[in-house]
């Protein structure tokens, strides 16, 4: 069976992006369609998270791992359930704002907003170097963009602490 989590994990990343143009773009023009369009994105952002976490354990689970890039496959983990954590803490943000008609977002959410975004874009930084330098859930082929050791020169220095080892 192939891995999973690469199948969906783009649907979170996508969902949290437009959520925050929305809502950006929303409030610029005052726009109540882009603020809802920006509500549901998010919503639909935390069910895909969810989905992607539960991916990813299944996929860590099956794969031979070796102990460096594991380290850096717990770093995604976590990473990738604080990132749940902010899009839900975001999400119930938004609905207690909805229950309250005199109070729009503002820049007291959209700064929040633009944070989990960027955390966003490193979990997906991240795992796209889990990917490409490590080859984590794919046959490494040495036919990448740049030499394998080069390519692992960015990612190395990421949790290599060597006093742990995981096995799962």
């Amino acid at each position: 069976m192939p891995p999973i989590h690469p199948a969906v994990v783009h649907y979170p990343i996508a969902l949290v992006t437009f959520s925050v143009i929305c809502d950006l773009f929303g409030y610029v023009t005052n726009s109540p369609t882009l603020q809802a369009a920006g509500t549901w994105a998010l919503f639909g952002a935390g069910i895909g998270a969810a989905v992607a976490i539960v991916a990813g354990l299944i996929d860590m689970k099956r794969a031979k791992i070796q102990p460096a890039p594991h380290r850096r496959v717990h770093l995604h983990m976590k990473v990738g359930l604080l990132l749940f954590v902010a899009i839900a803490g975001l999400t119930i943000w938004r609905w207690v704002v909805t229950l309250d008609p005199h109070h729009g977002l503002g820049w007291s959410y959209l700064i929040p907003a633009f944070v989990v975004l960027a955390l966003t874009f490193f979990q997906g930084w991240l795992g796209g170097e889990l990917v490409f330098t490590d080859g984590i859930g794919v046959a490494v082929t040495g036919q990448g963009t740049e030499p394998a050791a080069e390519a692992k020169k960015r990612i190395e220095h990421i949790a290599d602490d060597e006093s742990e080892d995981h096995e799962h």
